[in-house]
């Protein structure tokens, strides 16, 4: 199914929107976070997406494996984020 370039270009501007007010509100949020409530939020995001992120192309016993790879990094990225807030 081929798009016109009418509907191309209307996406093209609600996406740019979209993008925008995202930037907008980042800034904002940015002039009043802590850096530990970044890194936390950082941390929250990683979870959610290492919930979503199953590699097909790889079996499955190693998939868990490399899952938990990943919570061993997010454990040390949140001990030295501990850390750095108590320096």
């Amino acid at each position: 199914m081929a798009l016109d370039k009418k509907a191309v270009k209307e996406w093209a501007a609600e996406y740019k929107l979209i993008n925008e007010m995202e930037d907008a509100e980042l800034r904002a949020r940015l002039d009043t976070e802590t850096i530990e409530e970044s890194v936390r939020r950082y941390f929250v995001w990683n979870r959610l997406a290492l919930a979503f992120a199953r590699r097909p192309d790889m079996p499955e016993e190693l998939q868990e494996s490399q899952a938990d790879y990943y919570l061993s990094l997010i454990a040390k990225w949140e001990t030295l984020s501990r850390r750095i807030k108590n320096v």
